[in-house]
């Protein structure tokens, strides 16, 4: 196959929905599929990059790390016509995700759509607060609307899934869960002395026990409620390590000195992605408060790595954590620290939740991403009807309109004349 991939987001860019796509195209490629990326542009991107198409963008100023591609070039069009498709799979739902919606449109193509952010919990970054309730509302509605004009669509829940339902998406949903490279994960590949040393790095002691959190720093992941539980801890022994760079690491550190725990809790920065794996060998436990993750992969790197995850309760942990006792979950700060004491003190519910956990982890390698995506797309293509294709985005008028709009700059009319 012939496959597009339609994304607001890649590299150099770091986040959920890039290590997605990355692993999908070196899967699918595996396979002898030929892959295609179109984009953004970015200032950090290289010059050359093969089977890459960047869409001209600019920045997203609420969002700096994001940006906005266009949405419609009869030129680029073009470009994706000589690359054959055979399927177009968007994953967003904003500029380069509309500019699938046209592609598939105009080339008749089949379109696969990932849905990835519950953007309910993001809101705060575009009203800085205000206007909640309406914003909540928008973001379903445009969920909603995306979601339905798809050929395909994939979650990667079931906690996505009920929630798109609740948006009154009347769409059957293909789940399935990103794929990881679990084995750069695992305990097999660092040896004691290497953690050893990882550890005292830090000043973290052999009878420390060391609780970690690894992820982005920012106020939807809601690391102030975890500084804030473990504060409640007064053993010195225990320590806590924040992994990852963001917009609200201020802010915790803050918090950590007004706790009276800034020498407990150690925050270790931003990490080169390949040293990330370590980071998880060296912590006794991995903790999470966040209920706004779609999946949670870093609860299954965990699970990999053979530590064991102590999160806040949340639907999505169901299926991953609490049926397969393959984890341990809280619903209160009581909970939270009686989590982390029972996994020091007992051995064996340890090494049980360990195993429990690490043969969870194996269903989510990214060999089985690949080829389950894949059965999408061959289904998809096999029950497409091309005299059905306009039924993705409602109104070829409205697409003859958008094509009349580009021509605005070369003609210098306003764009609602006729």
């Amino acid at each position: 196959m012939r496959v597009g991939i339609f994304t607001d987001t890649y590299r150099p860019q770091v986040n959920g929905v890039v290590s997605s796509i990355l692993t999908l195209e070196k899967e699918l490629r595996k396979k002898g599929h030929k892959v295609y990326i179109i984009t953004t542009t970015d200032p950090d991107a290289p010059m050359v990059e093969p089977n890459v198409l960047r869409l001209p963008s600019m920045e997203f100023k609420p969002l700096p790390q994001y940006r906005l591609g266009m949405l419609y070039s009869s030129r680029i069009i073009k470009k994706i016509k000589r690359l054959e498709l055979d399927i177009i799979h968007s994953q967003t739902e904003w500029g380069v995700g509309t500019f699938a919606r046209f592609a598939a449109i105009n080339l008749e193509i089949p379109l696969v759509h990932t849905y990835h952010t519950l953007y309910e919990y993001y809101t705060h970054y575009i009203t800085r607060g205000h206007f909640t309730v309406p914003a909540k509302k928008l973001a379903a509605a445009i969920s909603k609307f995306y979601c339905e004009k798809c050929n395909a669509l994939i979650v990667p829940t079931r906690k996505v899934e009920d929630i798109l339902y609740s948006y009154d998406v009347d769409k059957n949903m293909n789940i399935i869960p990103t794929g990881i490279e679990l084995n750069k994960f695992y305990r097999e590949n660092y040896t004691d002395e290497e953690i050893k040393f990882m550890r005292e790095s830090f000043n973290i002691q052999d009878s420390d026990f060391l609780c970690v959190y690894i992820g982005r720093i920012a106020k939807e992941k809601s690391i102030d409620v975890l500084i804030d539980m473990f504060s409640k801890i007064k053993d010195e022994t225990f320590k806590f390590m924040i992994v990852g760079r963001g917009p609200v690491v201020d802010e915790l550190k803050n918090q950590a000195e007004n706790l009276g725990i800034s020498d407990r809790v150690i925050f270790a920065g931003e990490v080169p992605h390949d040293k990330v794996p370590v980071y998880y060998q060296m912590g006794d436990v991995f903790l999470n408060a966040s209920v706004s993750e779609t999946q949670g992969l870093t609860f299954v790197e965990a699970m990999a790595a053979k530590t064991p995850v102590n999160a806040r309760y949340d639907l999505n942990l169901e299926d991953l954590l609490v049926k397969n006792e393959a984890g341990l979950v809280y619903k209160n700060e009581e909970e939270f620290i009686s989590n982390i004491m029972l996994l020091k003190q007992n051995k064996k519910l340890r090494e049980k939740i360990i195993e429990n956990a690490y043969n969870v982890s194996q269903d989510f390698t990214a060999e089985k991403f690949g080829e389950r995506v894949e059965a999408v797309y061959k289904k998809t293509i096999e029950e497409y009807d091309s005299r059905e294709s306009f039924t993705i985005f409602r109104g070829e008028k409205y697409i003859q309109q958008i094509r009349r709009w580009t021509s605005i700059k070369s003609s210098g009319r306003s764009p609602w004349s006729k």
